[in-house]
């Protein structure tokens, strides 16, 4: 299963995008929101969700670990796929649709072009649960240490080996930018 993807974008969709890596090209799904803040020859890092059906093979992408795993939640609630899971994006990203269910807003997911009343109770029901551990993670740290390591001339390849041997009681920002760069100067 891809998982994550790093490359240049090499064509903006309405609602996609390609991205280039070692001579492939990959075609992403992705939330408008985001689609907005790309550019073409834009260097990218994205949290990929792969979609196997019997028919399909699809990759939706996030700029962070947390909209992908919020996605992914979606798709856990019986009636929802992953191009309505893609579409409650527009309405707000990872964060707003975690407030949503958990302030027990209807309203928000029934502006969802295709989303009835009944989906729209059933996504918090299902999920009310089940982000209340997400909003205490905060996944934009990783996201600042790898813009942090590539400033400073590092490639994703020298980086993503390193942060996935990250020991798990570094916590802050610092303490893994500290860790990655001894590791990264031991290449």
């Amino acid at each position: 299963m891809i998982s994550y993807l790093a490359g240049k974008i090499m064509h903006l969709g309405q609602n996609k995008i390609e991205v280039l890596i070692n001579n492939l090209g990959y075609e992403v799904f992705l939330p408008p929101n985001d689609l907005t803040k790309l550019a073409l020859d834009q260097e990218i890092d994205l949290f990929i969700h792969q979609h196997l059906a019997e028919d399909k093979n699809q990759l939706f992408g996030f700029l962070n670990r947390r909209d992908k795993e919020v996605f992914e939640l979606l798709l856990g609630v019986s009636g929802v796929g992953p191009k309505t899971a893609l579409s409650v994006f527009a309405a707000g990203g990872g964060d707003r649709i975690v407030e949503a269910v958990q302030k027990s807003e209807v309203a928000f997911f029934q502006q969802i072009k295709g989303l009835g009343t009944k989906i729209a109770q059933r996504i918090i029901v299902d999920l009310k649960n089940r982000v209340g551990g997400l909003k205490d993670l905060d996944f934009r740290v990783e996201n600042e240490v790898i813009q942090a390591l590539r400033q400073l001339g590092f490639k994703n390849e020298e980086i993503r080996p390193v942060l996935t041997g990250l020991p798990a009681d570094l916590t802050t920002e610092e303490e893994k930018i500290k860790f990655a760069l001894k590791n990264l100067n031991k290449n």
